[in-house]
């Protein structure tokens, strides 16, 4: 029985113009391969033919009914080409499986176009629809992981995908779900709060393969790498044979342990991503992130940073809280902080999230357009500044941090941080190409206090 599984192409490819995106990816055809869909592939039951399609990388893929089965994964910002090739799939006569965060948080909507929907991870719920229609049942309308909680996080089948279309072709996940439960945030929502771990035998095996073709640097593409901090310690003794560099993403609660952070550098760690959201203590409360004081971010970092690690900061723009000047305060503090890359996205209500619940029974959701829901399009009413000045806000966030001016006060010379510089480059110019396209001037903090801000940045 044959398998197609297709990643749907995202709005996020045509927002900043695709050879924007090209040029800040050396040329490839996407940032990052979809594991989702790789994990997908190695769960399938072995009487299954599986391939992947990749719309990211082939652009629109056109429904054929050559196949017995389509699951389809899909974001919140690919829900409506998910839908469109559903439904295409299905006048075909060809059976539907949705699966993904947004059908997920919204399976009610998903099963409009779907014959099945699998809610959550994929390892619990995807075998079992294939083999209810592989021994004639009838599928159920939803397979939940809950039933199966404790199927083990899977070894992604790499081998369907072509790696010279990906910046990131090797993201290993190790863990999964949350401990901690942020408004704006899906996991905790979709993969729940507690945490789970894949076996490290299964990682380290993962990785000897890549390296086996050539592989030596690798992303893990967790939440939060270090929720665990034992099993941390374990799997980063158990790297260090290898002579491997890693990044990763962790809550700045492991700025606690310095017996991990030393072990995580001599396992070849280069770089972790920070979700700090906001360096303003309210916009933490409101956040409800409780765990950790605005006022000890800068400490934690220095903590962190002291064992040779370099970080990234994550900055959500528009809680009630935000206005367009704390949106400056937030890129002063990247820039203080001496993080090496920093990103600034807006808040967005997604489905299956407290925020999204809140909004929408404020009557606060401008739209329900699945496309604008990508951390780039205002979709919500905010409090304290209008939607063209959050927009505004976003885009001199990221402008101001990747000036050259600034990569140099933030990188410096030596040591040379030789990763860095290039993704920084390779921003900025993207940047200065999008506006330059656009015939627009770069936008900057100071178009706030002269009155000059312009419709449609």
């Amino acid at each position: 029985m044959k398998l197609r599984l297709i990643n749907p192409n995202s709005p996020l490819t045509t927002i900043t113009l695709p050879d924007v995106i090209a040029r800040m990816t050396m040329g490839r055809k996407a940032l990052f391969m979809p594991v989702n869909l790789a994990i997908c592939a190695a769960v399938a039951p072995k009487m299954w033919n599986v391939e992947i399609v990749d719309e990211c990388v082939t652009g629109d893929h056109s429904a054929l009914g050559d196949v017995d089965v389509v699951a389809i994964g899909a974001m919140t910002t690919q829900a409506k080409r998910a839908y469109v090739l559903a439904d295409a799939y299905r006048k075909l006569g060809v059976k539907v499986i949705l699966g993904g965060i947004h059908p997920s948080a919204l399976p009610n909507e998903a099963l409009q176009h779907a014959d099945a929907v699998c809610i959550g991870d994929a390892e619990g719920t995807l075998p079992r629809a294939l083999n209810d229609l592989v021994t004639h049942r009838p599928l159920q309308s939803t397979y939940h992981w809950r039933d199966n909680p404790d199927a083990p996080i899977a070894t992604p089948r790499k081998d369907l995908l072509n790696p010279r279309d990906y910046l990131v072709y090797n993201p290993i996940q190790t863990t999964r779900g949350c401990p901690h439960d942020c408004t704006f945030c899906t996991t905790p929502a979709i993969f729940g709060r507690k945490f789970r771990q894949r076996s490290v035998r299964g990682i380290i095996e993962e990785i000897k393969d890549a390296m086996e073709h050539g592989s030596r640097f690798f992303i893990f593409s967790d939440d939060n790498f270090a929720g665990n901090h034992k099993w941390a310690l374990e799997l980063c003794h158990e790297l260090m044979p290898l002579k491997v560099k890693w990044a990763s993403q962790c809550d700045i609660l492991i700025s606690n342990n310095d017996k991990l952070l030393a072990a995580m550098r001599a396992s070849g760690c280069q770089g972790l991503i920070l979700g700090l959201e906001s360096p303003n203590p309210a916009t933490l409360t409101e956040a409800q992130k409780n765990y950790v004081k605005a006022d000890s971010y800068l400490e934690r970092i220095r903590r962190i940073q002291a064992h040779h690690i370099s970080l990234w900061g994550s900055f959500i723009f528009g809680f009630d809280n935000d206005d367009w000047r704390s949106c400056q305060a937030a890129v002063t503090f990247a820039h203080r902080a001496g993080l090496v890359m920093s990103c600034y996205p807006i808040l967005t209500p997604y489905p299956g999230t407290a925020v999204f619940e809140e909004y929408k029974r404020q009557e606060r959701l401008l739209t329900e357009d699945w496309d604008k829901y990508n951390g780039a399009t205002v979709v919500f009413e905010p409090k304290r500044m209008t939607a063209e000045q959050l927009r505004h806000a976003q885009m001199a966030a990221f402008c101001d941090f990747y000036r050259p001016r600034s990569a140099f006060a933030r990188l410096k010379l030596w040591p040379f941080k030789k990763n860095s510089w290039l993704a920084n480059l390779a921003i900025w110019r993207g940047l200065r190409y999008y506006y330059h396209k656009k015939g627009r001037p770069i936008p900057s903090f100071t178009d706030f206090a002269c009155g000059r801000i312009e419709e449609g940045n």
